[in-house]
């Protein structure tokens, strides 16, 4: 079992749009349960913590996702 690096109520960062938001979740692997997506990704990105996570969209509203810990960074 992979230890996750962020827990729940920590705020993060998206790595790649730069939007805010704070862990609801924690999965020490991927769960298509928690997925709308169902996402066919490889077992080493399966494997590792996945959050679902709110952020706030373009206009400041809250949307809720579900991504993978190398998705996420501290703020």
């Amino acid at each position: 079992m992979t230890e996750a690096k962020f827990a729940v109520g920590d705020r993060v960062r998206h790595v790649s749009i730069g939007r805010h938001g704070v862990v609801d979740a924690v999965d020490t692997e991927y769960s298509p349960a928690h997925d709308e997506n169902d996402l066919s990704l490889n077992p080493s990105v399966r494997d590792s913590p996945w959050y679902r996570v709110t952020l706030e969209d373009e206009n400041g509203q809250p949307v809720e996702t579900y991504l993978s810990e190398s998705q996420l960074d501290s703020e």
